[in-house]
């Protein structure tokens, strides 16, 4: 089982791919926010959160400081496999694969009321200068087929940045994502909530981040 020093240690080396331009990961473009098209909705823990209310999709963004060097937060993010149980939501990961700069990650969400919904996710990572990225989009092709009783997701992509702050030793973590839930569940149903749990997914990305001695730290 790895451990968190263990994936940090990866999560630095492959960084220094990316400034050296071994892995060929293309940054993505800076979040933005606020910004046009996307309005306040809720200020909780410290996060701000932001949604695109005009989307054919559940389309949120958000922004923090985590009291955690974004070399770990970074690594809490890749840590999928320790995820379930500690994050939110997240009932199954389990990374399936490596294909050069990219992983191909499984996840189970268990939400609430309705049922369960999975994909398979490709995603890549890399630095820009100071900044620190993940992206991620649905790769369904290169995960197990659907199963019984779990809604499969088709449409789902997102990113995290990680900025360094306090001399290092914070992260102006920003992100966002879009995510289509599929089923027979109507938008209109789902889109009034979303974003609401943003808050407390941040709390368990700085404690996974920081491990049991730094949690208290954590909103």
């Amino acid at each position: 089982m790895k451990t968190l020093f263990t994936v940090l240690l990866v999560a630095l080396l492959s960084t220094l791919s990316a400034v050296a331009g071994g892995d060929g990961s293309q940054a993505p473009p800076k979040i933005q926010l606020p910004r046009t098209g996307f309005e306040f909705i809720t200020k909780e823990r410290g996060v701000w959160v932001y949604k695109n209310a005009t989307a054919d999709l559940i389309w949120i963004g958000a922004v923090s400081v985590v009291p955690a060097q974004p070399e770990r937060v970074m690594a809490a993010l890749l840590d999928y496999e320790h995820q379930p149980g500690k994050i939110g939501r997240i009932s199954e990961a389990k990374i399936l694969s490596r294909d050069g700069d990219a992983l191909y990650v499984y996840e189970r969400l268990n939400l609430p009321v309705i049922s369960d919904r999975d994909f398979t996710l490709k995603v890549t990572h890399g630095t820009d200068g100071r900044r620190l990225w993940i992206t991620y989009a649905a790769a369904n092709d290169r995960g197990p087929a659907p199963r019984d009783g779990i809604v499969r997701v088709t449409r789902h992509s997102g990113t995290w940045e990680l900025i360094p702050t306090d001399d290092g030793k914070g992260t102006f973590l920003r992100s966002e994502f879009r995510i289509d839930l599929a089923g027979s569940v109507p938008l209109w149903l789902v889109r009034p909530g979303a974003g609401k749990e943003i808050p407390a997914l941040y709390a368990d990305v700085c404690r996974l981040s920081l491990g049991p001695g730094g949690a208290s730290k954590c909103p």
